[in-house]
């Protein structure tokens, strides 16, 4: 029997950015600018089996609020299975680009940090401006956005959206990943890109 996040690649590729779950130097690289000691909430984008969870859970505050967006239903059961427990603990089975939504209804109005690891290399093109759009709206005026990502190809539409601060590549996994780190800007992106409509969903990494 295959473990649930190999299943889950060759179940959704297109939403799953690889076969294997992130090693422990990306992880530390993504948790790097992360100030713990001041967050108050941290959004996950795409969780899957909780790799970056668990460190993000091991290094918060109690009081720190953190938010999982899952679109897989099964990621999203093993999630809510294994955190439930926890204080300030959200599992949301949806859409990173409703996450304002999910959010308001939880009464939070700014996210100091989202961790990001869609592949937006394989989301379709409309989804992944409006996830990058709607996270801007989300960040606190001195928030950030950690992404990480295993090309470098989207960079000018991250740029549309973030100023880039850091950028570094972790070749301790599988594949190689880069790390980066973006600030919201304050210019507006007012035309989207004219393709096809899409149906908006998360993604899992």
């Amino acid at each position: 029997m295959l473990p649930p996040f190999v299943e889950e690649f060759f179940r959704n590729p297109a939403t799953v950015g690889s076969l294997v779950p992130s090693s422990r130097e990306l992880t530390d690289k993504v948790m790097a600018p992360i100030d713990f000691a001041q967050a108050h909430c941290i959004v996950e984008y795409g969780p899957g089996t909780g790799v970056f969870t668990e460190v993000l859970l091991a290094r918060r505050r109690p009081e720190t609020v953190l938010v999982l967006i899952e679109v897989s239903r099964r990621f999203c059961r093993l999630l809510q299975e294994r955190y439930a427990a926890h204080a300030n603990v959200h599992v949301i089975h949806g859409s990173a680009d409703k996450t304002g939504e999910y959010l308001q209804s939880l009464g939070i109005q700014q996210v100091d940090y989202v961790v990001c690891g869609l592949p937006f290399s394989s989301l379709p093109r409309r989804l992944g401006w409006r996830i990058l759009a709607h996270t801007r709206q989300l960040l606190a005026p001195a928030g950030q956005l950690i992404l990480f990502q295993y090309s470098l190809q989207n960079m000018k539409l991250f740029g549309k959206f973030f100023r880039l601060r850091e950028q570094e590549h972790v070749l301790l996994n599988l594949p190689p990943a880069y790390v980066l780190l973006f600030e919201p800007t304050d210019v507006e992106t007012k035309s989207q890109p004219s393709a096809a409509g899409h149906s908006a969903s998360g993604a899992v990494v």
